[in-house]
């Protein structure tokens, strides 16, 4: 083989044969040949194409991106516009719609809408025409009493901006909505357009101070019991006058605190709230007095016709009539009455003394007492002391008389009931009679009592005579007229509405006496010698006789009870 000295040796690489370049050292180089040109064109158009699917891979992802951002491929959902049309929207597109800084359409506050507006725009439109501030009027009622309360220091706040608040954030997005809620949303948003929805702002109080507030208006309410008191009474209308009574309370101030606390929360600020308290009742009402204050019992009787008699009974009735007894207190007639004589008023009139009629100051009062004493015991009233006459009495009946005496007897009971009583004492000068009335308390039921008496035994009286030495032998004299004794009973009778008797008390026995009546008979005969009289006949011995004379067995000689009337002696036992 020959040596090339310009520098290309074929060479045989992969099985065909290639150029090499040697260099000037006669070192070979490889040489271009074809083949590898045509290789390396080949690589260039891969390239390009290659390029080109990454570029359009790049368009097409970034469509797919934009088209997944913009919601594309979400789920669509239809919704009914404003304008009656149905369009698909997806749930970006629906909360984007939702979206927004001002009022719904649908949203009215105290009577203005505010729809469209932001809060600061609906508080400016609202501010001027918020409701005029409410009337502070909250009353205590405790038991009919009304007790009103000055709430005025209490400070009052508008409610406005809190309920411009909850009206923004009425139907608002909260973030946390998935796609079905959205779609709720914003169809009760739709509804909302149709069906608007008012809010209204109040007023609120601080409540701290009501406490102290209702403590001093109760401060005097809490009282014990007050009865009432009978200050007077009218015989003319047999009516009583009176203080009214008052009930007693203990109050529960933290219920009444509470109770106006909560009223005012609610936001109420008129109204009367009523107190609890624990009622005592007095034990003398004003309606007790009322209603069943009263005519207890009443007696009357006849008088006689002698002046001086019913002088006395009558001045007797003036000093009683009116009288007022509390209940414990005690009436003496005595000590209320006071003595009889000339210088308290009183005329010269039948009485009894020592067994025998007579006259003295105040003669005829016994009728008053004994008019007492009836309606005394017809009205269930303690006797303490009383006594019957010597001899019954022509105006009452044995068993139902009051005797009186200055000094020696009087009558006196107790107000034994549990409330005050009124006597009245009147005397008639048309009819001459005597009534006495007790006033008070009236029995329950319309029962009542009756007064009566019976006598259970008589003593038959007899005559004694009395020699008179100085008076002519015959003539006779009536000292004192004869009384049969009785002993009588009485009964306090019990009756029901309906005339029924319900119960019977017998009442202590009264005993008269037995008085013996005396005629004293003359014994001096004509000489100057003195008959024999027997006591026991008023038969004379050793009579010296100048003419015919009777001296056995005298003619009785008429004469007057202390009650005026007639009463004639007995002939001798």
């Amino acid at each position: 083989m020959k040596n090339n000295a310009g520098g290309v040796r074929p060479s045989h690489i992969n099985g065909g044969n290639a150029p090499v370049r040697v260099n000037a050292k006669g070192k070979s180089a490889p040489s271009r040949s074809r083949k590898p040109a045509a290789r390396s064109k080949k690589k260039s158009s891969a390239g390009t194409k290659a390029i080109a699917v990454v570029l359009a891979l790049l368009v097409l992802g970034g469509a797919g991106f934009y088209m997944y951002k913009t919601g594309f491929f979400d789920p669509k959902y239809e919704i009914t516009l404003a304008d009656g049309t149905v369009e698909k929207v997806s749930a970006k597109q629906l909360r984007s719609m939702l979206e927004g800084d001002t009022f719904l359409e649908g949203i009215v506050i105290n009577g203005v809408s505010v729809a469209g507006m932001t809060k600061d725009q609906a508080l400016t439109a609202l501010r001027p025409n918020q409701p005029a501030e409410p009337t502070l009027d909250i009353s205590l009622d405790l038991d009919g009493v009304v007790y009103p309360l000055d709430l005025s220091p209490l400070p009052l706040t508008s409610t406005l901006d809190s309920v411009v608040d909850q009206a923004y954030n009425y139907l608002r997005l909260t973030g946390n909505e998935d796609d079905q809620a959205l779609v709720d949303l914003y169809n009760q948003r739709m509804a909302l357009r149709a069906n608007p929805l008012e809010f209204n702002s109040a007023y609120t109080l601080a409540t701290d101070a009501v406490g102290q507030i209702v403590t001093t208006t109760l401060s005097g309410a809490t009282s014990a019991a007050v009865d009432a008191v009978i200050t007077g009474f009218s015989p003319e209308t047999g009516t009583f006058q009176y203080t009214n009574s008052q009930r007693g309370y203990e109050i529960n101030l933290d219920t009444a605190v509470t109770d106006v606390t909560s009223l005012l929360e609610s936001g109420v600020y008129s109204g009367i709230v009523p107190v609890v308290a624990q009622v005592t009742e007095p034990s003398l009402t004003t309606e007790m007095i009322q209603n069943e204050f009263g005519l207890i019992a009443s007696s009357t009787s006849q008088t006689t016709s002698n002046n001086s008699r019913n002088h006395n009974i009558r001045i007797t009735c003036e000093k009683i009539n009116g009288l007022i007894l509390q209940p414990g207190e005690t009436f003496s007639f005595n000590e209320f009455v006071g003595p009889r004589n000339e210088s308290t008023g009183y005329e010269v009139a039948g009485v009894i003394e020592n067994g025998q009629s007579a006259q003295a100051y105040g003669g005829g009062i016994c009728q008053v007492s004994s008019m007492i004493y009836q309606s005394v015991i017809k009205s269930d009233l303690e006797v303490i002391e009383r006594h019957p006459h010597m001899w019954p009495s022509t105006y009452a009946v044995a068993g139902t008389d009051a005797a009186v005496d200055w000094g020696n007897q009087d009558f006196s009971f107790r107000n034994s009931s549990e409330y005050p009583i009124a006597i009245s004492a009147y005397w008639d000068p048309d009819t001459s009679k005597i009534t006495v009335s007790i006033y008070g308390h009236q029995f329950p039921d319309g029962e009542y009592i009756l007064f009566e008496g019976e006598t259970i035994s008589t003593n038959p009286a007899g005559v004694q005579y009395i020699a008179n030495g100085e008076l002519p032998v015959g003539e006779t004299n009536s000292l004192r007229p004869a009384h049969d004794g009785v002993t009588a009973t009485s009964y306090q009778i019990w009756y029901d509405a309906a005339g029924n008797e319900i119960n019977r008390v017998q009442l202590p026995n009264s005993v008269y006496s037995t008085i013996t009546a005396q005629i004293e008979v003359g014994t001096l005969n004509p000489d100057g010698t003195q008959a024999t009289l027997d006591p026991a006949t008023g038969a004379l011995t050793g009579v010296v006789e100048t003419a015919p004379t009777e001296t056995a067995n005298p003619e009785p000689v008429p004469t007057e009870n202390p009650d005026g009337e007639a009463y004639e002696l007995p002939p001798p036992a």
